[in-house]
């Protein structure tokens, strides 16, 4: 029995190791729940602001509509503006702009797969399959970037000019001439919705104004981290 119950204990040990290496990267996603942590005046808030302001910051990501919110001591204004997608680069809180907030993210995707070119008119469609939407047309000889291939089906999520557009059916693009050498393919990652906004805070006679990012992880919609490299930020020269 003690032997069956430690072969019970490495088989499930080995589950978890497995899974985690498949599992897609948070770092792109958001973990602040305080829509105010971009302000100077954060601080000056109470728990009644904070409600106040997060149900608006809420209410105004998901409707797409400004709102105006009023607390106990303070007040403001949030505007939502366009789509983005968190966790398909290098740097995992780097977002790429979107054109579409329909898009069909729940598939792992291998990242960063370069430059195509598509063969012929081809559909973009809403996610991976050709039972979901046509967003808009290809054009034959179009140059798009593949941002991910989704792994276990043929299509590839694509944008132009650096804005995300939709799937496109993998057969229907091809390498861009110059670049079919080239090593591509990053690490395999769950896209996130984000959606940018810009807010207003006002507490007495002080006004603070400043734009950030709220991605959904699959959680809820929490402000994005900041989007700096951490390779990137200055050394630390009191660590040693």
């Amino acid at each position: 029995m003690n032997g069956l119950k430690i072969g019970l204990v490495a088989g499930l040990g080995a589950l978890l190791i497995a899974g985690c290496e498949t599992l897609p990267s948070v770092g792109g996603g958001a973990g602040d729940s305080n829509f105010a942590s971009g302000s100077a005046l954060d601080y000056r808030l109470g728990g009644g602001d904070r409600e106040a302001l997060g149900q608006a910051a809420l209410a105004a990501i998901e409707s797409g509509q400004t709102r105006v919110w009023r607390g106990r001591r303070a007040s403001g204004v949030v505007e939502p503006a366009s789509y983005s997608l968190a966790n398909l680069m290098e740097n995992p809180k780097a977002r790429i702009a979107s054109a579409r907030g329909d898009l069909d993210l729940a598939h792992m995707m291998e990242t960063d797969l370069g430059l195509y070119v598509s063969t012929r008119n081809s559909n973009v469609r809403t996610g991976p399959g050709t039972d979901n939407k046509v967003a808009e047309m290809l054009p034959s000889g179009a140059g798009v970037e593949v941002v991910g291939r989704v792994t276990d089906k043929s299509w590839m999520l694509v944008a132009v000019d650096g804005v995300i557009r939709g799937y496109v059916f993998q057969d229907l693009l091809i390498k861009a001439p110059g670049t079919e050498l080239e090593l591509a393919g990053g690490p395999r990652r769950r896209p996130l919705l984000c959606r940018e906004f810009a807010q207003r805070i006002e507490v007495g006679a002080e006004r603070d104004e400043w734009e950030g990012a709220a991605c959904n992880d699959g959680t809820g919609w929490r402000v994005a981290p900041p989007e700096v490299d951490p390779e990137q930020q200055p050394e630390n020269l009191l660590e040693f």
